[in-house]
């Protein structure tokens, strides 16, 4: 699907049709709501909690963690949000979200063997 203008504004980017999961982060909440479309500069989302017009949020889709961005416009349970780096990779946001990077371990001393279940006392 891709988006034309013959009038006096740009086109927009194009836009793909998707169903994917976003946490967004709001200053007081955090939601969960479903994306319904999604280009390189802004998304779609199901707004369950009537997002502010103009309001700043943060966006977890994907492997994409902390987008910076603004709601754009809200519409019947739907809102339109733009992101403030400008491009993003659609393809890391259609990936599955996964974890963020793990806590490093202590790889030497005693801490090493703190929490290991077969360690024997005195060890």
């Amino acid at each position: 699907m891709s988006d034309s203008s013959t009038g006096p504004f740009p086109p927009r980017p194009r836009r793909d049709s998707v169903l994917l999961t976003a946490r967004v982060e709001l200053r007081d909440q955090v939601v969960e709501c479903r994306v319904r479309n999604l280009s390189e500069a802004g998304a779609c989302i199901d707004d369950p909690v009537q997002l502010p017009p103009d309001g700043r949020v943060l966006v977890t889709m994907g492997q994409l963690h902390h987008l910076e961005g603004r709601v754009r416009w809200t519409r019947d349970g739907r809102a339109g949000l733009l992101f403030d780096k400008g491009r993003i990779d659609i393809a890391a946001a259609r990936r599955p979200r996964g974890t963020v990077a793990p806590v490093p371990q202590h790889l030497a001393g005693w801490l090493s063997h703190i929490y290991n279940p077969y360690r024997r006392a005195g060890d």
